[in-house]
Order: structure tokens, then sequence, then C-alpha cells
């Protein structure tokens, strides 16, 4: 097999899989994607029902506390009172309705639990102005609201309402009871969540420190959580995580589509192999069969040539014979010359061509007078170059004998001549040789249409022929030419078509020895 052809083969193998495997790696890419995203989707509904349940305890908090406002006494004894009985609450602040502090006491008698109070309560004391903002535009002021601040390393939350006397009320909230609290509603660490090698859940704090985590689930030490949840105000600093591992059923599915692809790629694959051999089966039989169609028609080339001898040899004897005789036998015998000769030259272009093809064709070196073979060519050319009413002018310029191949340049001389006598019919042909060291020159020259200056080169190559208004009503092979071209290399030379302004030139050179 030729590589140029099992190149194409694989291609046409390669390059339908290659694509297959790229959609069907798309698909299988695509459905993991969608199986990651049900399950983050999963485990982010589980986190939104574990923040309900703890704002349903936030909620709780806030109820009670707003029931506590309507009954409070501002007195400082009865706030320290209520901050004592309260396991929930670590401060009691009040604001005057013009925003001043009053309770704990800037000055006066005061507890160290309430001047601890006043230094990680700085930023509330600060701030203390937003408890009497508008929540927007032509709306009255907020009665109640959370509040959170950071201190030391953890979060702090401010439950605030607005007392029946125009005060506000603070309420600073115990954290660890708080954490508490909220750790209550949620699982204990023994519980497993649903699914195969369950779940891991937990709360974590500002600095991402987890607060409580349950779930038989023993995540890697830099593993992602499958879900992250940011909770809602006034917890809104604090998150809950997910860790669980990849979802078996997903992996079965994508293994399930690895498998259908890979046996899809087999199939195909066998399907293109099946087809690339059958193509290059069917390509080789015509190949075979051009072969054979070729060998065939050099079987008859050379079946022909010896009768078509034998009628040129007879033809001639008649010819010389007949000479005298001054009857309509000597123009009869001069066409039955002339076409067994273009006959002889139309098998010899073959013969020599199928030589070429199959890398056989050689040279064969004699001491020859190139200007002999010349003048034998121009005579046998004379009587179809007559015919056409084309003169020939010759300038004999190689007289010394040369080591060339005497039939090689009867053919290339006749190939030349042979498209004269086709297409400059009225003019004159000039054949022109010259001799120097080592190299023949021989140029012909006609009157013809002529070669285009694009064409020049393309006229060499096989079964190239010229526009058809050249070649109309013209026959030929399309092969002399580059039979020429092809001889004339093989003698160390080249046959070109020079431009020229009327006519075709043609120059062919040939690297020889001359004799002595």
């Amino acid at each position: 097999m030729k590589p140029r052809l099992a190149i194409v083969l694989l291609l046409l193998v390669t390059l339908p899989l290659g694509l297959m495997a790229w959609l069907g790696l798309r698909l299988v890419q695509t459905e993991k994607t969608e199986i990651d995203k049900s399950f983050h989707r999963l485990h982010l509904e589980r986190l939104r029902d574990i923040e309900a349940r703890l704002g349903e305890v936030i909620s709780a908090r806030e109820r009670e506390l707003m029931a506590q406002t309507a009954s409070q006494d501002l007195a400082a004894s009865s706030i320290r009172k209520r901050v004592s009985d309260s396991p929930h609450l670590r401060q009691i602040f009040v604001l005057d309705a013009q925003g001043d502090w009053q309770h704990p006491p800037l000055v006066g008698p005061i507890s160290r639990d309430e001047k601890e109070f006043l230094t990680r309560a700085e930023q509330v004391f600060q701030d203390r102005s937003r408890f009497f903002q508008d929540s927007g535009e032509g709306a009255e002021a907020q009665d109640h609201g959370w509040y959170s601040w950071f201190w030391a390393s953890g979060l702090n939350l401010v439950f605030w309402q607005r007392h029946s006397s125009g005060s506000i009320i603070g309420y600073e909230l115990n954290r660890f009871r708080l954490i508490a609290d909220l750790i209550a509603t949620l699982p204990d660490d023994q519980a497993s969540a649903a699914g195969p090698g369950g779940t891991r859940l937990a709360l974590l704090g500002a600095r991402g420190e987890a607060l409580y985590k349950w779930g038989s689930y023993q995540a890697a030490e830099h593993e992602a959580p499958v879900a992250l949840l940011d909770l809602g105000a006034p917890l809104q600093p604090w998150r809950l995580s997910a860790f669980a591992p990849p979802p078996t059923g997903g992996s079965d599915l994508v293994a399930g589509t690895w498998l259908l692809l890979v046996m899809a790629l087999v199939a195909a694959g066998l399907l293109f192999i099946g087809l690339a051999v059958y193509f290059y089966r069917e390509s080789s039989r015509d190949l075979r069969e051009a072969g054979q169609r070729v060998s065939f028609v050099n079987h008859v080339s050379h079946e022909l040539k010896t009768p078509l001898t034998n009628i040129r040899m007879y033809a001639e004897l008649l010819q010389e014979r007949l000479e005298d005789q001054g009857d309509k036998s000597q123009s009869y015998l001069d066409v039955v010359v002339s076409e067994s000769q273009k006959l002889s030259r139309l098998i010899d272009n073959v013969l020599t061509f199928s030589r070429h093809r199959r890398g056989v064709l050689k040279i064969r070196r004699t001491l020859v007078g190139v200007d002999d073979i010349i003048d034998r060519v121009v005579q046998t050319f004379l009587p179809i170059l007559s015919h056409k009413q084309i003169s020939v002018a010759r300038q004999a310029g190689s007289p010394k004998p040369a080591a060339i191949d005497a039939d090689a340049l009867e053919q290339i001389l006749g190939n030349l001549l042979s498209n004269v006598e086709k297409y400059a019919p009225g003019g004159k042909v000039e054949l022109r040789s010259q001799q120097s060291a080592g190299l023949i020159t021989i140029t012909v020259r006609d009157e013809g249409p002529g070669v285009a200056a694009g064409a020049r080169e393309r006229i060499f190559q096989p079964f190239v022929r010229l526009g058809a208004e050249l070649t109309e009503g013209v026959a030929g092979t399309g092969i002399g030419l580059a039979i020429a071209r092809e001889l004339a290399r093989l003698h160390g030379g080249d046959l070109i078509c020079q431009p020229a302004a009327s006519g075709a030139t043609f120059v062919l050179t040939l690297a020889t020895e001359t004799g002595s």
C-alpha cells in the first residue's frame, strides 16, 4: 500500500472516531456536571431545612424578649435583677428617647460585668443612632431589631426594642447559651445522614471554625464541601456546610455512559475500518484493471509495431520503384508511408511513456552525427509538411559526432515536427543546431499561433492539451512533449518552450561527450 493511500485511509478512520470520542466525552462531562448540580441542590436543601430550625430558635428568643420589654421596669435595680435571673441574657442597656446612654450608667455605681459590657459594647455606643433611623422614605422608625458585632473571638448579638416611654432597651444575648440552644435543635453526632456513606454537616463560626458538626462521613483534610449556606440575620457571619462522598449512583451512571461510549466507538471503528478496507479493495481492483489495460496496450503496441514496420518498409521500396512513373500511385504511396510513419511515432510514444511510468526508461549513447539525424528526420517529414504547405529552413551547426541516443533524438524531433504539422500549417519551420564542449543545442521555431505564457510549462505535463480553439479538429495523445522532455533530461539536458514574438520556439539541450 502506498504511504499516501495509507494516510488517507487512516484519516478516514481516525477523524470520525476522534469526533465521536470528543462528542462522547462532552456528553459524559455534561452528565457528570448535571449529577454534581443535583447532588449540590439536594444537600443545599438539607442545609436550608437546618437553617429554618435555627431560625425558629432565634424567633422564639425574639418573641420572649419582646414580651419582657412590655413589662420591663427601667430602674437600674430591676434591670440588674432581670440579667441575674435570665440564663439567656448577658447584659441589658437602655438609651433614652434622645439617644443618651442611661444604663449601665456612665457615671455612678457600676458593677464589673457592666464595666466589661461598656468596654466590649463600645461599637454599640458609637453606633447607637442606628436605633432611631427610619426604615425608609415615608416609613416610621423601626421599633425593634437585631444588632451584631464582633468582640474578642466571637459574635455578639443584641436584640433591641423601643419601650413605651420612647427609650431603647437592648438585650445582649449570652453567646454560649445561644450556641447551646441552637445545637440542641440539631441531630446528635451519632446520627448519620441518609444515603450510602453518610454525610458530615457542620455549623461554622465567623472565622470558619466548626461550632458543631455531626454525621458519619469523615472528610479528607483538604476536601471541599458539596454545599455551603450563609445563614440569615442575625447569624449572617455563620455558615452551614455539608461534606459527602461522591454519589454512587452518579458514578454508576457515568461508568455506564463510558461503557456505552467505548462500545459505540469500537463498533464505529470496526465499521469505518470495514469501509476503508472495502474502498481500498475497490480502488486496488480499479488500479489492477488499469494496470491490466496499460499492459494490454503495451502488448498490442508491440504486436502492431512489427507488421507496421514491414508495411512501411515495403511501401518505401515500392515508392522508390514508382518514382519515375508519374501517376497517382506515387501520391497514394506517399500517404501510406506518411501514415505508417505517424502510426510508428504514436506506438513509440506509447511504449516510451509506459517504460517511463514503470521507471525502466533508459538511453543508449553511441557516437552519431547530430546534423545527420536532424536531416533524416526532416526528410521523413517532408511529404506531410509539403502537403500542409510548411517550408523547412535548416541551419546545421553540429558536424562532429557526439555520444547521444540516436533513437531518442529522432523521437524528440519527431514529436516536435509532428506538433508543427498539426498546429502551424501554411508557415515555416526553422531547425537550428549548435555544438559546444559537452552540449548540443537544437532550436525548433515555427510560425503557428504560439503558446501562451501561462501554458509554457503545463504543455509538458502528460495528457495536457491547449484550449479548444487550438486543438479543435487536431488529433493527438497529449504525451509527445512529456516524453520529449523526459528523454532530454535523461541526456542531462532539457526541453523548454521559450518566449517568442510569434509562433512557438522550443529549445532542446543534450549533454554529451563529442567524438574525436
